[in-house]
């Protein structure tokens, strides 16, 4: 889990880190990140959830990306690598959380 938290803490973003029981969650303002280690449920790969703080409620509802990864280097490379297309993600994520409040609102109206 190191090589992870060095990425976060060195990544020009400020994140929040807390780390507990072979997890790490790095917060913003704007999005969650969880990075589990190895174990029989992630069937020994590490796991990276994004979602965005508006959207969260409980990982079971609200994970936008989910990537599985052989080493905490592939990890820490996907998120230099792809940070920008993470942003992309969770923005297209949060669009399509906004239609289904929308369509859900006018079906009331009616």
């Amino acid at each position: 889990m190191e090589n992870v938290r060095r990425w976060f803490e060195n990544d020009y973003e400020q994140y929040k880190l807390c780390e507990y029981d072979g997890h790490l969650e790095a917060v913003t303002d704007i999005a969650h990140f969880m990075i589990v280690s190895p174990h029989s449920g992630t069937k020994n790969r590490w796991m990276l959830r994004v979602t965005t703080m508006s959207a969260f409620d409980r990982w079971a509802n609200s994970t936008a990306i989910e990537e599985f990864f052989d080493s905490s280097i592939e990890l820490c490379l996907y998120l230099y690598d792809h940070q920008l297309d993470i942003y992309k993600d969770l923005l297209w994520y949060l669009s399509r959380e906004y239609d289904e409040l929308s369509e859900e609102f006018e079906k009331e109206l009616c």
